[in-house]
């Protein structure tokens, strides 16, 4: 009888260490997930809006080894910082598909009515970001609270996946 509670125990403290773990690997108390310097780190390539209505590429080191929701996450915060996304915006979901398509599932706020233009801008920063950042990922699908849509506010197509879009780039 001592060995089924035996292995009970050893199947608790595995599944407590595998928690403590994802804990650590996530948070590392201390530790920024961006670095404006040093050495030992990757880079994440972000892309926000410059004076002409281009995109501008900016490049942030970050942790080594960061699991992808916790880079996908400090993407998210630098776009938001560079103003390519509303602060409101959520990012609920990010997942990579075997396909290549990478798809992030936005909260309602992406959905804001606004310009072409910035339509378009806040679009491919979300999209180029992205595809920059993972390079396992070849397009990209916008879903908002978890459905595809056809438009963000009218004026560009986003039901099926985007490729990176090098044209919006400023040279």
């Amino acid at each position: 009888m001592d060995k089924p509670k035996l292995t009970k125990a050893v199947y608790v403290l595995l599944a407590l260490a595998a928690v403590v773990a994802v804990c650590l690997l996530y948070n590392r108390p201390g530790t920024p997930v961006f670095r404006s310097s040093g050495e030992g780190g990757a880079s994440a390539v972000i892309f926000v809006p410059g004076k002409q209505g281009k995109l501008v590429r900016k490049t942030v080191e970050v942790q080594r080894q960061l699991p992808d929701r916790a880079k996908a996450d400090a993407i998210f915060r630098e776009l938001k910082e560079g103003r390519s996304i509303p602060d409101r915006l959520r990012l609920y979901e990010m997942a990579v598909g075997e396909d290549g398509v990478l798809y992030l599932n936005l909260s309602k706020e992406f959905l804001d009515p606004g310009t072409p233009a910035r339509e378009v801008t806040m679009v491919y920063s979300l999209v180029d970001s992205f595809l920059a950042s993972f390079p396992r990922a070849k397009r990209v699908q916008l879903l908002v609270e978890g459905a595809p849509v056809y438009t963000r506010s009218g004026f560009l197509y986003i039901l099926e996946p985007l490729e990176f879009n090098k044209e919006l780039l400023e040279e």
